[in-house]
């Protein structure tokens, strides 16, 4: 496994819309398949790799060693932009009951979660999901409930979907 083979998964959006959620959910469910990293609140965590930390090596150094280490498949790293660390796609979670929609959102996937309740709130998410596709043609949309697990066997399929076209764009 080389440096492009490995898939750095960028988790973003506001706060408490589920991203540190996302990324437990994730590791469950990956980790047995794949080696993974992730980052959050400034700390590397790698499974059962064995790893040590090195001292007085910037977060977006210590990931290039990890990927060229080839000992990881996947990082996911949550708000990459306040590491200045480079993604190979991003995935942006917004909150099913925000109010108003950010049009310009960049992301290869868009989740919109907590729509468990989103009913309580009166949000029509036919409605909601329509809007979102008209400002975001060319994005994935997803709608999950990260706290009950829905929708993330379909966020995995995606993840892995991404991670095969990598690999295969390395060889």
């Amino acid at each position: 496994m080389t440096k492009n083979e490995t898939l750095v998964l960028g988790i973003c959006g506001p706060v408490g819309v589920g991203k540190t959620l996302l990324i437990k959910r994730i590791q469950a469910m990956l980790i047995e398949c794949h080696s993974l990293a992730t980052l959050s609140d400034g700390v590397f965590t790698v499974k059962d790799l064995n790893y040590v930390p090195p001292l007085n090596m910037g977060l977006a150094d210590e990931l290039d060693q990890l990927r060229l280490s080839g000992k990881i498949n996947l990082a996911l790293i949550e708000r990459p932009s306040r590491y200045l660390i480079s993604v190979d796609a991003t995935l942006y979670l917004i909150d099913a009951n925000a109010s108003e929609l950010c049009s310009t959102l960049n992301a290869d996937l868009l989740l919109v979660n907590k729509i468990d309740l989103a009913t309580y709130r009166g949000v029509d998410l036919a409605k909601l999901r329509a809007e979102i596709v008209a400002k975001q043609r060319q994005t994935t949309i997803l709608m999950t409930d990260l706290k009950d697990n829905q929708g993330v066997q379909n966020i995995i399929c995606w993840i892995e979907k991404t991670l095969t076209t990598l690999q295969k764009e390395a060889r």
